[in-house]
């Protein structure tokens, strides 16, 4: 084996993240992308731009809430405020959608949101799993099959192709050979992260409040991709990878219901576990990364002369791993809240 199970590299654990960190160069010859490149790694831009979110969204909920509260009350026989409900009595008030929302043009923006999402959520989950595909072809053929007295397995290769930042999925390489690297996959998977707030807009133009796990999932996804492309942390593939099939789902779903074509209610149950499946298992993979130690491919190597590095080879990179964990354990308690609410007491109301 060309790789090896040991337990965590200790100084990389133990140290802080430098502050002095330099941004990966960036990797577009176009002048204006490489300067929202550059710019949106700043810490303070998905910082402020999560914060901003996360409080408008509640802010404007108290308001849209007043607005369902007087549609209610318009043929209740008894006025009623908000107080007055339980959290239960909230959830089943009638939406309240502004004028805009109701017009042709709004239905025609939210297809074609979900559609663009869909398809590229499809382009992102295609093109870089093609790309894992390339990387382990180009170890299989260079420099693990010089060593003659190992046989790498497909193991081996690719968990080389995900942990060398090197030569692996972050290598510049790749770019000028026609194919895309983790770093420009993983980067406009992050710019989509603030895009997709727009999915909490058309809920609050639809004249309903957005919930706690639709904001926290979008300001959290913001500062966990930031930390993964920022510091080229390996796992990050894992967020790109499974997040993209979810989303290739989810907003096909959306899709569907905007041309008003019944999805059965099985394949949103199914969406949400996978949902939960990809927090659990993603995190647990994300972690076991840091355990993981493969044979330096950046000097001459032979047989007597192997070289052994961690996975997880720097503070930064630790950071990116415990900042995933830290708002995907949150999250997971959410989505299965969630699942409980809508799948298993409804079923057991019936």
């Amino acid at each position: 084996m060309l790789t090896q199970f040991r337990l965590p590299q200790a100084d990389v654990w133990n140290s802080l993240p430098s502050p002095n960190t330099p941004v990966p160069e960036s990797p577009f010859t176009n002048e204006f992308l490489s300067q929202i490149f550059y710019s949106s790694l700043k810490v303070r831009t998905p910082l402020t731009i999560a914060l901003v979110y996360f409080t408008s969204v509640h802010f404007i909920n108290s308001f849209v809430r007043a607005r369902q509260i007087r549609k209610y009350n318009e043929t209740a026989e008894k006025k009623v405020t908000a107080d007055e409900l339980s959290e239960k009595q909230l959830k089943k008030l009638p939406a309240a959608p502004f004028a805009i929302a109701k017009t042709s043009a709004f239905k025609f923006f939210v297809l074609a949101h979900n559609v663009f999402l869909c398809v590229y959520s499809v382009w992102t989950f295609f093109g870089f799993t093609s790309t894992i595909g390339t990387i382990m072809n180009m170890f299989e053929g260079n420099f693990l099959s010089s060593l003659t007295n190992y046989k790498p397995q497909k193991l081996d290769i690719f968990i080389h192709s995900v942990c060398d930042v090197e030569s692996g999925v972050f290598s510049r390489i790749l770019n000028n050979e026609g194919f895309h690297n983790l770093e420009i996959f993983g980067w406009w998977f992050y710019i989509s992260k603030f895009y997709e707030v727009i999915d909490t807009a058309i809920i609050l133009l639809k004249g309903r409040p957005s919930s706690l796990l639709q904001s926290y999932h979008h300001a959290g996804a913001m500062m966990s991709m930031w930390a993964g492309i920022r510091y080229q942390s390996p796992p990050i593939w894992i967020f790109v990878v499974f997040n993209s099939f979810i989303h290739s789902l989810m907003y096909l779903y959306f899709s569907l219901s905007c041309v008003h074509i019944r999805v059965p209610n099985l394949f949103k149950r199914v969406l949400t576990s996978l949902q939960i499946v990809q927090f659990v298992v993603g995190g647990s993979i994300a972690v076991l990364h840091s355990f993981v130690w493969i044979v330096d491919s950046s000097g001459v190597l032979t047989d007597d002369e192997l070289k052994w590095i961690s996975c997880i080879a720097a503070p930064e990179q630790a950071l990116a791993i415990l900042i995933n964990v830290a708002y995907l354990m949150p999250l997971t308690a959410l989505f299965t809240a969630f699942y409980i609410e809508s799948y298993l007491k409804k079923k057991a109301s019936h």
